[in-house]
């Protein structure tokens, strides 16, 4: 006997348990991916458990009826030392949500009828060729759908011929059945090749489906000082002494970082032509150059899913195009990039900006002087608790207590700040949702007045109030790009805006604010001038410590 006498049988079955399964669901199983989240039960149980429970429904209503009639002969030499089980009666009791009948069922044949599962799991593989469909055509649905359809066909045949050999009630039940060959089919059909016209399909939905522009903020994995979009080749080796940042390969692009390994950030844009604009605001380095994308979709590395997805592409034509990179920070492996192509005839490379270091030793030029920025001395604040929101007032004059009331505190009142902002929210009583917090801290003759994710000491009536006696000085900023930098004296404010945009604002002739680069360093630098002491790490590290704070009632 063998499985030689058992594939007759099913060849001859599988036509009309295939016309039975449903496009859609079919269409899934045949771009089944496994994403091995599931540990639960025996290898077919957690593949049951990843497909989900709606799949699983699906198709046993489809062919619950199909399946109730289906009667199909095995040999027995292909069901041998499959325990024949004596259980005659059970009782089942679930804990937690209620399970789908498939699953149930499953779990029930893994404990009276042990190996089972595996035989069938066992005996698809062995005739998975017996549901091939090379010739299967139309886009990419349908041959998803005709490919899944005809293996989840054999992986049923295959389960209900094991199945009922075993004699009990369960083991012939349809559930049982049903949820056998599924958990199979989403074990095997991963490694089945797919029919011969599935990746030109696949391609030609993504260029049906992509459409431009496209943008995407992400990250790219740099390696040995070098991050890539191809069309899938690692590039070995790439040559930037001719501009010093990016290199065409055969496949896609190479560009050469500051930072050894890891990930920097990127942004990137696809364009329907050449971008209306050139901006050398804030970057280091920016270079144009050509490269031929030999089929298209080239993908930025470790920008993949892990599951075979594209996160993010390059048009998925072959063709001629023109990238523009932008980079900044690359001489203090602190990079960060902005990608701007389009299709366009080959080109030779423009520079339009080399200012970094590491360009000009890449192109063999002389390195430009080290030059150290006004600012610099602030700049921890961008990898501080503060980077995101926050803000700052520096105060000349006015003792602690009159800062916290002026700012609207109650100065006999603190507060201990990890209390408030480590409690959960429903446990925060007095203090529900969001609590507005203000901490001080008195060195050099000044009052140093924080508020993280705050802002009245940005309030105009308020600074002007804390400058009575002296000088006062904010600089807010958020999450949403909005800064301010306020001065006031005496009284009197004297400048409160952007310096970027609104001009006169004091000791800031050499701040390049339209840099939008440190823009947070360069307020706290201004402050700094601009009230005789600033704000430090350790000042800031010596608040956190005090742990105690004020709540501001607005």
């Amino acid at each position: 006997m063998g499985i030689e006498n058992f594939e007759p049988v099913v060849s001859a079955v599988l036509p009309d348990i295939v016309a039975r399964v449903p496009k859609e669901p079919a269409g899934r199983l045949g771009r089944w991916e496994p994403k091995g989240y599931s540990r639960h039960g025996t290898r077919v149980q957690a593949a049951l458990d990843e497909v989900g429970d709606v799949l699983s429904e699906r198709l046993l209503g489809a062919l619950e009826l199909t399946v109730d009639r289906l009667a199909v002969d095995i040999p027995h030499d292909l069901v041998s030392g499959l325990a024949q089980s004596t259980v005659t009666r059970y009782v089942t009791v679930w804990m937690g949500d209620e399970q789908c009948a498939a699953k149930q069922a499953v779990a029930i044949v893994e404990q009276v009828h042990p190996g089972a599962a595996d035989r069938v799991v066992e005996l698809f593989e062995a005739l998975r060729d017996k549901a091939a469909v090379p010739d299967a055509a139309g886009d990419e649905a349908e041959i998803a759908a005709q490919h899944g359809a005809a293996h989840f066909a054999l992986a049923v045949i295959v389960s209900t011929a094991v199945l009922r050999s075993l004699g009990t009630a369960v083991a012939g039940a349809t559930p049982a059945i049903v949820g056998v060959a599924l958990g199979a089919a989403a074990i095997v059909l991963p490694t089945v090749p797919k029919p011969r016209g599935y990746a030109a399909a696949v391609l030609a939905k993504r260029r049906a489906e992509y459409l431009l522009p496209q943008s995407s903020s992400t990250s790219a994995a740099v390696t040995d000082h070098r991050f890539w979009i191809t069309e899938g080749s690692v590039p070995a080796n790439a040559d930037f002494s001719g501009n010093g940042l990016v290199a065409a390969v055969e496949d896609g692009v190479v560009i050469r970082t500051g930072v050894a390994d890891g990930h920097v950030p990127i942004s990137m844009h696809v364009l329907t032509g050449p971008p209306e604009e050139l901006d050398l605001t804030g970057w280091d380095e920016v270079v144009e150059i050509s490269w031929t994308a030999s089929e298209g979709g080239a993908v930025l590395s470790g920008n993949a899913s892990g599951y075979g997805r594209r996160c993010w592409e390059t048009p998925p034509w072959p063709g001629d195009y023109r990238v523009r990179v932008q980079a900044t920070g690359r001489d203090d492996a602190e990079d960060s990039y902005h990608l701007v192509m389009w299709q366009a005839p080959a080109a030779p490379d423009v520079v339009h900006k080399k200012t970094d270091r590491l360009g000009h030793r890449l192109r063999g030029e002389p390195e430009p002087p080290l030059v150290i920025a006004p600012d610099a001395e602030h700049r921890w604040i961008e990898k501080s608790s503060l980077g995101e929101a926050a803000t700052i007032t520096v105060v000349r004059g006015l003792t602690p207590e009159e800062v916290v009331s002026t700012l609207g505190g109650d100065p006999a009142a603190p507060v201990s700040i990890t209390s408030i902002v480590e409690r959960p929210a429903w446990e925060r009583l007095s203090y529900p949702g969001y609590v507005p917090l203000l901490a001080v801290l008195e060195v050099d003759d000044v009052v140093l007045a924080v508020e993280e994710n705050g802002f009245q000491g940005s309030d105009r009536d308020r600074l002007t109030a804390l400058s009575r006696n002296g000088k006062a000085a904010s600089l807010y900023w958020n999450v949403n790009a909005n800064f301010q930098l306020a001065l006031a004296e005496r009284g009197r404010l004297l400048y409160a805006g952007h310096p970027g945009h609104d001009p006169g604002a004091p000791h800031c002739e050499d701040l390049d604010f339209d840099d939008f680069r440190h823009r947070n360093a360069k307020g706290l630098t201004a402050i700094a001038r601009f009230a005789g002491r600033g704000i430090t790490a350790d000042n800031l590290a010596a608040i956190y410590a005090t742990d105690q704070a004020y709540v501001l009632r607005g």
